[in-house]
């Protein structure tokens, strides 16, 4: 008899951190506007002549808010070349504590806006898994043998977390707040707690799955009286493989922001204010330039590896769907795989070369960044260290055997060597003004960049490839290595998605100078 203790479980989980959610954005945050800057525009800060400012170096000028009715031409004559000098020594000595006690502010130290945006691409993975289970029920004649009828409103609930969740770590990244402390952290802790049991529940679930069918087609034994829903091919069956590490990816990302936003209840940030120049420019608030400046080359070969792999790829599904070919299909992958390791791992060690020249800054090495990194490298060598064991154990000659173990012990090689790169170079900045020029090994970055994007897509197809090669299936039993695989191969995937992130973090804060406190 069918208990349903899961599915309650997760509505539970869901309903609840729903209304979290929307009670931090329709009472918590309502009327909070998102600011880069505290400071808007219509904020003018003035020191004038009359004796009744003091003019000491570390004065602290207070913002006047401007109407139309002050702003005059004498105003703006006062202002002289020399005034403005003083005003940006002065303003830049100048602080505020954020948010006032009983406030919310968006002046938090914020994240990444690549790993922002990464966690908007895995949701609608994410969500879209979803969308094909609901249709799943509206596609097969029969689910009796299959998941109960309840899991329709699992998948529903599970939707509309995703999305609302999604909106609010992409909208509120830099969220600093100081109301209703007790309950915030609850419900923190709560959205926390909600995306690690996603995490697990998504692996055991796709793993029990994944057992079930491949149980099915080896025995072929159905429940007397009923139809197996294993005999329909649903799209939401031929998409999992894609699709389910989208949910598990999204969950360590979310978990993470949600941490970060946990750690910054209750603290109060100090605010410099912005230079003479950041009222009077054009420009947006905490807009830069970004350009290409010394990473031409760098860039021109990482497309030239991009292209590499898209052919390597296109020759892939012409062995594997056009031929029917499949062992000539994952051979082509192992050997781009390890052409793409081979190259990465020299551009590495010269970049290293390149790189040491910065200043490195011990602070920033715990960063969410470096974190998540870490997590993701954990199950990378929990899923390598596995494949090794069994493919050094079982090897019996055949070529895609070898470029296996070939390919397990560069990559084992290759994640060591670019973990330590990368938390190394979130660590550097600019010394001087000439690195700030020079910007050394910036062309190494971006080529690595492009690379970790090129291994990243061609590490989706990792399940394929353990589907053909069958010796670790073989070594752990099916089981087993369904368990590893769910696990471990979204992790491979992230730890991929997100070094390029943290390249792209390097990319710029490297060739810029340590900010001051």
């Amino acid at each position: 008899v069918h208990r349903y203790y899961l599915e309650v479980f997760l509505v539970y989980l869901y309903a609840t951190s729903l209304a979290i959610l929307l009670y931090f954005l329709l009472c918590l945050l309502h009327g909070i506007k998102v600011k880069n800057n505290f400071y808007e525009n219509n904020f003018r800060v003035s020191i004038r002549n009359d004796g009744s400012v003091n003019k000491s170096p570390t004065a602290s000028p207070l913002p006047v808010r401007a109407t139309a009715d002050d702003k005059t031409p004498l105003d703006q004559q006062k202002e002289s070349n020399a005034e403005q000098i003083s005003l940006t020594a002065i303003s830049y000595q100048s602080n505020l504590e954020l948010p006032p006690p009983g406030g919310v502010a968006h002046v938090g130290e914020g994240i990444n806006f690549y790993l922002r945006l990464g966690a908007l691409a895995f949701a609608f993975g994410s969500v879209t898994l979803d969308g094909l289970h609901i249709a799943t029920y509206f596609e097969t004649i029969t689910t009796e043998t299959c998941e109960s009828e309840i899991f329709i409103l699992v998948y529903v609930m599970h939707l509309l977390f995703t999305f609302v969740q999604t909106f609010f770590i992409f909208k509120n990244h830099k969220l600093v707040i100081n109301k209703q402390k007790p309950f915030v952290r609850f419900g923190m802790m709560h959205l926390m707690a909600t995306n690690i049991c996603v995490l697990i529940v998504t692996a055991v679930m796709e793993t029990n799955e994944d057992y079930r069918l491949q149980s099915y087609i080896v025995n072929n034994v159905t429940l007397e009286g009923t139809k197996s829903c294993y005999e329909e091919v649903t799209l939401a069956r031929s998409a999992s493989p894609y699709l389910f590490p989208c949910t598990i990816i999204y969950s360590i990302i979310g978990a993470g922001i949600i941490y970060r936003l946990y750690q910054y209840i209750g603290v109060r940030i100090k605010q410099r204010w912005p230079s003479h120049t950041s009222f009077t420019s054009s420009a947006p608030t905490g807009a830069s330039a970004i350009d290409c400046d010394k990473a031409n080359k760098g860039l021109f070969l990482g497309l030239l590896v991009a292209v590499f792999t898209l052919i390597a790829i296109a020759t892939f599904f012409v062995f594997e769907s056009r031929l029917q070919d499949m062992f000539t299909a994952v051979k082509v992958l192992f050997t781009t795989e390890i052409v793409l390791m081979i190259i990465t791992g020299l551009g590495i060690a010269w970049g290293y070369i390149r790189l040491s020249k910065l200043k490195f800054i011990t602070s920033q090495f715990l960063s969410v960044d470096s974190v998540l990194l870490l997590v993701a490298l954990a199950g990378s060598y929990i899923y390598l260290c596995f494949k090794l064991i069994a493919v050094s154990t079982s090897l019996q000659g055949n070529v895609a055997g070898i470029l296996s173990l070939i390919t397990t012990i560069f990559s084992i090689c290759q994640i060591t060597e670019q973990t330590v790169f990368i938390l190394d170079g979130l660590c550097r900045c600019a010394e001087n003004d000439n690195q700030m020029m020079q910007k050394p090994g910036r062309a190494v970055v971006t080529f690595l960049l492009v690379c970790n994007l090129a291994l990243w897509v061609v590490s989706m197809f990792e399940v394929k490839k353990t589907r053909v090669v069958r010796l670790h299936e073989e070594f752990y039993g099916i089981l087993a290595w369904n368990i590893i695989t769910h696990l471990c191969v979204p992790l491979i995937i992230f730890f991929r998605f997100h070094s390029a992130i943290c390249l792209s973090k390097m990319w710029y804060n490297a060739y810029q100078k340590e900010k001051t406190t």
